[in-house]
Parts: structure tokens; sequence; C-alpha cells
């Protein structure tokens, strides 16, 4: 199967978002939604996170948000982990927002990293003083 926002090796599944389009809290709804059937397939949950950027970026740049499972079933881990990746997807599209909800949500977030952005400058600022 054709994984193409995720990688399995042995027993883990490393799914991949981007905040371009979905938020951390978007991820983990999804995830939350389907947790039991995923702890009944085996498979634990092991965490979400975002990847920093090294260096200096833009005031918005799309980051990586990466989700973890392991398998601790028996029996084949791949074909598991690829039903889970698939549970996680109908998370996502089931509990996404319909577009006036999203594009307000995403409104609220540009401002939000707006004012990060005021905040670090106004540190930096101060810091030169």
């Amino acid at each position: 199967m054709n994984l193409p926002y995720g990688e399995i090796k042995n027993n883990l599944l490393k799914m991949k978002f981007s905040t371009a389009d979905f938020s951390i809290a978007s991820v983990l709804n999804a995830i939350k939604v389907h947790i039991d059937v995923i702890e009944e397939m085996g498979v634990l949950f092991l965490g979400a996170q975002t990847e920093l950027v090294a260096g200096p970026t833009p005031v918005f740049q799309p980051v990586p948000v990466i989700a973890q499972f392991e398998y601790t079933g028996k029996g084949a881990a791949k074909q598991t982990l690829e039903k889970v990746y698939k549970v996680i997807w109908q998370g996502i599209v089931n509990s996404f927002p319909d577009e006036t909800h999203w594009s307000s949500a995403k409104e609220a977030y540009a401002s939000f990293i707006a004012a990060q952005a005021d905040l670090l400058r106004a540190r930096i600022e101060a810091s030169q003083e």
C-alpha cells in the first residue's frame, strides 16, 4: 500500500501532516476520535509534535506535524499499521470543519502567528538596547 503521508519501519508508523493544512489540534482530534479502535488493533499512540525548522524563517512557514504509532500486537505489523493509517485519515476527514469554520480558524491562527512575530521583534529590539 502506498502511504503518501507516512512511513512504516518495523513496528512503527510515522504519519506526516503540514501546518499549512492541519493544526496539531486537528490531527490530535482525528486520533482521539478513533483511539479506541487503534488500541484494539494492538497499536499504541506514541505522540505527536511539530518539527522546528532551523534558522531564520518567514513569519509563517508551514512545518511538519508528525504523529507516531507503535504496533505491540502479534502478527503482521505492516498490515495493521496500514489499517491505522487509513483509520487516522478517516478521522481527519470526519472531524475536519466545514469551509466557514476552517477559514475562520485559519484567520485566527494567522493572527496568533502575527502576534508571536510582534512579540519576538519586541524582545529582539529590547535586547539590542
